[in-house]
């Protein structure tokens, strides 16, 4: 990725989320300060950067895919805040450094997250640049991509179901699929595409899904904390039905099938609308073909 590129998308996401979280603590500072941790922490800001190059693809970033990236982010910030409390994964690290609910208490940690998600709506139904229209469908996209038909069924689905190969693809699409989905169609609203356009935007954001959750899954058990930034094997000393490919298949079977699953995923760039070496090249970054810590 040529690092022009890469660092002036880092920067729009990371000057309007601080941007954003300038108001979050307009009542309770400590509240603030989680909710800023969360957001503000290191990490690869994957999801948000990955909508960027893609806008940028399609002729070019605005400020509502900024704002559309931010509230992404934003949600995905309040995910992994719920996923490290005890009653989820009872991670004690993220990113390298103290889980929220460490860090500022689980009540607090608790609160944080629900506030995340209700400024991640508030910036979508004020987005710059767009009318009304177009921001209540942005709105709409992503609360749908939450709730009982998105991302908080995947989540019970992982913590309790019992497992099998369908039903592990249908939880990485509701976990994890769901908010690739929801940026790309974000993506589709705002540049205006067609209806094949869209369809592949989904189709694609439903394989990412699948390929960062299949990498994740691997990452638990050949992981190292240091290098990711947590704690692996969470997915294996969780209480409940295993977790993950590696509750239907072996760390072998589970490698093979990341590899074909990657290698859909690189044929899915042949569209038009990600025809891009940017996107590529963050994708390998993210998800290279050979899984290691």
């Amino acid at each position: 990725m040529r690092r022009d590129v890469d660092t002036l998308h880092q920067d729009l996401l990371q000057t309007r989320l601080q941007d954003i979280s300038r108001g979050f603590d307009a009542v309770s500072d400590p509240l603030g300060r989680a909710m800023r941790d969360a957001v503000l922490s290191s990490g690869k800001r994957f999801r948000g950067m990955l909508l960027l190059l893609a806008a940028d693809a399609s002729g070019g970033v605005g400020e509502t895919m900024v704002d559309a990236a931010c509230a992404i982010e934003m949600v995905h910030a309040a995910s992994l805040v719920f996923d490290d409390m005890p009653c989820m994964d009872d991670a004690a690290l993220r990113r390298g450094q103290p889980a929220t609910h460490i860090a500022h208490g689980e009540s607090r940690a608790l609160l944080a997250g629900i506030a995340l998600i209700t400024e991640a709506m508030a910036v979508l139904a004020t987005a710059r640049g767009a009318d009304g229209a177009t921001r209540a469908q942005l709105v709409r996209i992503l609360t749908r991509a939450l709730g009982p038909q998105g991302l908080c069924a995947g989540q019970d689905l992982d913590l309790h179901a019992d497992k099998s190969d369908a039903g592990i693809e249908r939880e990485q699409d509701l976990k994890t699929g769901v908010l690739f989905v929801a940026g790309l169609e974000m993506l589709a609203v705002v540049k205006d595409f067609d209806a094949e356009d869209k369809d592949q935007m989904i189709a694609f954001g439903r394989q990412l899904g699948r390929v960062f959750q299949s990498y994740d899954d691997l990452l638990d058990v050949i992981g190292d904390s240091k290098a990711l930034g947590k704690e692996p094997g969470r997915d294996q000393a969780a209480p409940g039905p295993k977790r993950g490919l590696l509750a239907v298949a072996d760390l072998q079977q589970v490698s093979r099938h990341y590899a074909a699953s990657r290698a859909q995923l690189d044929a899915m760039l042949r569209s038009k609308r990600l025809q891009a070496p940017e996107i590529a090249a963050l994708l390998e970054r993210v998800l290279p073909y050979r899984a290691s810590a």
